[in-house]
Parts: C-alpha cells; structure tokens; sequence
C-alpha cells in the first residue's frame, strides 16, 4: 500500500515518520513558545523595575557637610525650604520657610518626643548644642496645624 503525505515518500513508514515529525514539531513549538513567554514576561519586568521612581539620596538632601546632614522624606517637600543650611560659625542649622512656622518639634532616634517649641515665622535658627551625636527626626508644623513637613537630621561628633 502506497501513501502520500504531504509529498513524502511511497510507503507506510514515510506516513509514520511524517505524524511522528508533525507531534515532535507541536510539543517542540510548546516549549518554544512558553520559552518566549516567559522571556518577554521577564523582560518587561526587569525593564519596569529599572524605570521605578527611585529617587537618589542627593535630590533629598538639603544639608550636607561633615558636622550635620539633614534630608527631607520626598522630593515634594524641597518647595517648602526656601532656604536650608548649616552655619558653621553660629554652629546652627538656618531655615527659611515657604509657609509660617507654628512649632518645631524634634524627635530622636525611637520616636520619643524630646522638643516641642513654638516658632511663629517662617524663618528660624536652631544651635547644634541641642542635639548630641545621632539621628533626629525634625517636625515643623505650618499654619493652622494643617500639615508637618518631616526632615531627617543626622548630626555627626
């Protein structure tokens, strides 16, 4: 008994051969294409976490010398210091403020409250000598005790 398949051969064993090279090639073009899927799922992930919102420590820095280094918590928050800096001959952090200060409030290292103090302008000074060596979170509450702008100071020996 002659067959043709698909052009091939004169005889039952080129039948078999062509269903057998026709199953081999489906299961082959299965792995294959999972094969791809999962390299295209995988490279549209590292390229999404390469372009993430990462912002660098530089862009939240707003004070940064060997003795102090104050940070605020996002970059949104930059706007509200008009001006921020480290004076090294009153040995004092100097601020200046977008909106009216009411309280200054500082935090240490846990958590724990340990100042609260009314300001009342938008530009304020604050010596060293109240902070020893560590890592403070600072609070300033606005106008109307609407919102608190965070900064993180580090103050080094």
């Amino acid at each position: 008994m002659y067959v043709r398949y698909a052009g091939f051969g004169v005889g039952a064993k080129a039948f078999d051969w062509a269903v057998s090279s026709h199953i081999f090639t489906s299961e082959l073009k299965g792995k294959v294409m999972r094969t791809l899927i999962v390299t295209i799922i995988f490279a549209i992930t590292m390229v999404t976490t390469s372009f993430a919102s990462v912002t660098p420590d530089s862009e939240l820095s707003l004070i940064a010398s060997p003795t102090v280094e104050l940070s605020v918590v996002n970059v949104a928050q930059k706007d509200f210091f008009q001006v921020a800096a480290y004076n090294s001959q009153m040995d004092a952090l100097e601020f200046v403020t977008a909106d009216y200060v009411n309280y200054l409030q500082i935090f240490d290292e846990t958590g724990k409250l340990v100042y609260q103090l009314p300001v009342m302008s938008n530009k304020l000074k604050i010596s060293k000598k109240m902070f020893d060596t560590g890592t403070y979170k600072i609070g300033f509450i606005t106008k109307n005790n609407t919102t608190i702008q965070f900064t993180n100071l580090k103050v080094n020996d």
